[in-house]
């Protein structure tokens, strides 16, 4: 970690912020070499009840945001020090789904990312108004049938890539292709709050189709070939009986000259499985071209898992929502039994949602091969892999 300047060190304690209503916590994260922004930065969480300012450069903060390990109530970026990732650290904390770190640019605004505000004089009274200002709205109405279909033909889908660890060495394995919308006015949208839009208006097969190809592509470039991980896509089940879907696939993964054993197909179950024939001719074919498949969101939700279990998957994946209610003893219950009947059909169990080390180790107690979440990894934009991938293979701990 760069330090240009001397710098307060994270501590336990943090203190309260009695000038902003309804925060408890500030807790600043300084992407600048700059005296003059140090300074006003540190008047400013005087002014605000003397919270902590943590200064490291762009790569560092990345590396920070991308787990859980620490919390940081703002992040604010010199334009002059973002050493080119300025996107990908407004796509780690500007997505409208559960935001919990405000970003604040340092410099003129910019005009990609209208929903962060900028600090164009660096004052300590410029940043304390920047700080206390709310964010800039990203809600809004429901996107209708024509902004959706536009979406899908421009360029406002977009690819992050959450990590999947493989459990008894800490080593990444694979990665979770998981769309984005990118919209100019409401920001960086999360799935839900388009993906069932899409699949209610039918148009979840050009999503699945657009997602796929930009993975493989990914998959197949500069950033990823080297390292060589699996890549999971999400197929519908709607999407996964369609044959014209699977030829897409397979004329997708041709392209790019990949081989079809790194690439897992995720069955997401949008609505209950009624016809286990027909999902297991489309499973057979996968499974003949070599692609893995598995069997997404396990929870009691998910109606008979039983004949799910005799169709050829090779890996399933538990609900994120049991794992992480596991110190329930009746939901730990439930996943030792899933994880047992996943292991007697000789499947790999991934464990979603682990966003603690506590999560984590009973996981691996209870026999869950590999985990993503938020302990490693939030999702990233390709450009910020290789800097999560050096900065968790070079600690045997999260980052704190």
């Amino acid at each position: 970690m760069e330090k240009s300047l001397p710098i307060p060190t994270e501590s336990s304690g943090r203190p309260t912020w009695p000038h902003y209503p309804g925060a408890s916590v500030i807790n600043l994260l300084l992407v600048s070499r700059s005296r003059e922004w140090f300074t006003a930065v540190s008047g400013a969480s005087i002014a605000l009840g003397g919270g902590e300012v943590l200064t490291c450069d762009a790569r560092n903060a990345l590396a920070r945001l991308a787990g859980t390990a620490s919390h940081y109530s703002h992040l604010l970026v010199d334009r002059n020090d973002a050493e080119g990732l300025l996107d990908e650290l407004a796509g780690l904390v500007t997505e409208v789904a559960a935001p919990d770190t405000d970003m604040l640019v340092l410099g003129s605004a910019d005009a990609r990312h209208p929903c962060i505000r900028a600090v164009s004089i660096a004052t300590s009274r410029s940043v304390q108004e920047a700080l206390m200002a709310a964010s800039p709205s990203r809600a809004g109405p429901a996107m209708d049938v024509a902004e959706l279909t536009a979406a899908l033909q421009g360029a406002m889908i977009e690819n992050r890539y959450q990590p999947i660890i493989r459990v008894a060495d800490r080593t990444p394995v694979g990665f979770e292709a998981l769309a984005r919308l990118n919209h100019p006015q409401r920001g960086t949208l999360a799935p839900d709050r388009f993906v069932p839009q899409i699949e209610h208006a039918g148009l979840a097969a050009e999503l699945t189709s657009l997602v796929s190809a930009r993975a493989f592509a990914d998959l197949a470039g500069p950033i990823l070939a080297q390292r060589r991980p699996r890549m999971s896509v999400n197929f519908p089940l709607d999407v996964l009986l369609q044959p014209a879907a699977l030829d897409r696939l397979e004329a997708q993964r041709i392209a790019t000259g990949l081989p079809a054993d790194r690439i897992v197909i995720e069955l997401t179950e949008s609505r209950p499985v009624d016809d286990f024939a027909k999902l297991g001719r489309s499973l057979d074919r996968l499974r003949r071209l070599g692609y893995h498949a598995a069997i997404d969101d396990v929870g009691p939700a998910v109606p008979r898992l039983a004949p799910l279990l005799d169709l050829p998957f090779t890996s399933l994946k538990l609900d994120k929502e049991m794992v992480q209610q596991v110190d329930h003893p009746a939901v730990r219950d439930f996943l030792a039994t899933t994880i047992a009947q996943a292991k007697a059909h000789h499947l790999t169990v991934v464990a979603e949602g682990v966003e603690t080390e506590s999560i984590w180790q009973q996981m691996r107690t209870l026999g869950a091969d590999e985990v993503q979440g938020f302990l490693a990894s939030r999702p990233l934009p390709l450009a910020a892999v290789p800097i999560w991938w050096d900065a968790w293979l070079g600690q045997s701990e999260p980052i704190i």
